[in-house]
């Protein structure tokens, strides 16, 4: 087979053998691209892997410091003091109704995110036309029960129709321990 390609490209003339060998050589660019790419795509995915399994590595190395530092930290929670998503709701609704704040607040479902040792509880307010004592109230209450209870963002905006009122964004955090890991 491959005389009878060699003799099919001898009977061709020179400007014929020119343009098939210009032909082949363009499949081989477009060929070689595409290999050269596909391997520098799985290089960096190899780099990448063996970065992320060093950090991995790093991690199961000092499993024992974390594991310490995690006993450290459940020593100083008492959990009969977390909240539960349920719990965080109706104390900040306690809280905004001592203060008088109801007609002016609006109050988001809270959002929890569930892990081994804890369950993360966030809540959004909006707190709209509050004066600077209102707030201030509300935060000095909020801190009592720190670090159970604490703002994880707050955003005041000026109130264009009354500049001695304001609104507010609060993101509430809270946190209750997994029966299962205490």
């Amino acid at each position: 087979m491959i005389q009878t390609v060699v003799k099919i490209y001898q009977q061709r003339s020179l400007r014929e053998k020119f343009l098939l060998q210009g032909f082949i050589l363009v499949l081989f660019v477009i060929w070689s691209q595409g290999f050269l790419g596909k391997f520098a795509t799985w290089n960096n995915q190899r780099q990448s892997t063996s970065i992320e399994l060093m950090t991995q590595q790093q991690w199961l190395d000092r499993e024992a410091q974390y594991e310490e530092a995690l006993a450290i930290a459940l020593e100083k929670v008492e959990p009969s003091k977390t909240f539960s998503a349920a719990q965080l709701s109706g104390q900040v609704d306690a809280l905004i109704r001592e203060i008088q704040l109801e007609g002016k607040t609006d109050i988001d479902p809270v959002q929890t995110r569930t892990s081994e040792i804890f369950n993360d509880h966030t809540m959004r307010l909006r707190l709209k036309n509050v004066t600077v004592q209102e707030f201030i109230n509300l935060n000095s209450r909020l801190k009592t029960f720190s670090p159970y209870i604490a703002p994880k963002s707050i955003r005041i905006t000026k109130n264009q129709r009354r500049p001695e009122e304001m609104n507010i964004r609060f993101e509430i955090n809270s946190f209750d321990l997994n029966q299962q890991s205490i």
